[in-house]
Formats: structure tokens, sequence, C-alpha cells
């Protein structure tokens, strides 16, 4: 024979620590009420929730919630998927999925969002070279300005008089060219000076 469902009010819920406590609808002593009670629940509960649970004698006397679920919330099994499992804590999943500094999959890692920053500098929408992407290709060294006064697009050499104080600024549109035949294919004009 199946036991009877008791019900009750959560009238204390600790979520850091997974475990709070249940008002008997009928009276009495409140229910310990542990996370992993709820298993398969389709979310944490909250206080003020109706639950439906067996009573359970604990070895050491103690009267615990098991098999509970909260009243009008879905179970997981009937298609509400949940984020973690309940019954993990949040410190051992923490633990769990950290890796050391200066493992190989970490390195893999920055190595493929390396790769990716250098390739959208090249191919992305702004079509400018990323400081990463100049100091991988060192002879781009000519400055696409684009004039403050004009707006006309300018490049300068390295030796021409205005080349050290220009400041290329890539959110403007301005850029770096490898040669001055790839600057005037873009469109650029050389500085006058």
């Amino acid at each position: 024979m199946k036991p009877a469902l008791k019900k009750g009010k959560l009238t204390v819920w600790k979520d850091e620590r997974g475990f709070g406590f249940i008002r008997p609808a009928g009276g009495g002593k409140d229910i310990f009420l542990h996370i992993s009670a709820l298993r398969g629940a389709g979310r944490r509960p909250k206080v003020g929730d109706t639950i439906l649970y067996e009573r359970e004698t604990a070895p050491d006397g103690r009267i615990r919630a098991v098999k509970a679920s909260i009243q009008g919330v879905a179970s997981r099994s009937q298609g509400v998927a949940s984020r973690r499992p309940f019954t993990q804590s949040r410190r051992r999943r923490s633990r769990r999925v950290r890796k050391p500094v200066g493992s190989l999959e970490t390195l893999i890692g920055l190595a493929f969002v390396i790769i990716a920053v250098i390739v959208m500098s090249e191919f992305g929408p702004s079509r400018s070279p990323s400081p990463i992407a100049r100091v991988t290709r060192p002879a781009c060294v000519i400055k696409g300005n684009i004039s403050m006064n004009s707006g006309n697009k300018i490049y300068h050499t390295p030796g021409m008089e205005d080349y050290e104080s220009t400041v290329i600024n890539p959110e403007k549109g301005e850029r770096w060219f490898c040669s001055e035949s790839e600057a005037i294919a873009a469109g650029w004009t050389k500085a006058p000076r």
C-alpha cells in the first residue's frame, strides 16, 4: 500500500544551503525538507509553496520529508527542463568546472580566441586590422587616416612629416595598410607631406 501524501506550507527556505522547513497542514511540529527530497521538481522551492511529501523518521529520530514535490509545479520528467540538478551544491559544481590556468584546454581555447580576433580583423566587417593583426603582420605600417577638416581618406608612410603624430582610430573608419597599392585600391590617397 502506497503511503498517503502529506501537505504543508514551506515556511523557511535556505536556498544556498539547500534545506528548509514545512509547516504541516494539519498542525504539529515543522518537518525538515532537504533539496534532495525534491528530485525532478521543475524549479527550486520558495517560501510559501505548498509541498506534497511523505514523512520518514531518520535514524536519529527526527522526522523529515521525502519524495516531495511542489504543488502546481510540473516535474522535469513532464517536460520542464532544469538548468542544473538540485542535489548538486553550487560549491561542488564550480570546483568541477574550473580548469587550472595553465591547462592544455585553457591554452587551446586562448589560441582559438586569438585566431578568431586575427581572422575577424582581416575579414570582418570593419576591414581594419586589430593591433594583434598588426603585430603578426609587421609590414603593415602605413596609416590610413581620415582628415578631421575635409573628411578625405589619406594615408601616411613612415618618414612622412605627419606620420609620427598620426593616430589611427578604427572606430572612426581609420585603418592600417601593408602596402601603398593596398591603400590606393581601398580608395585612399597619399598625404601631401
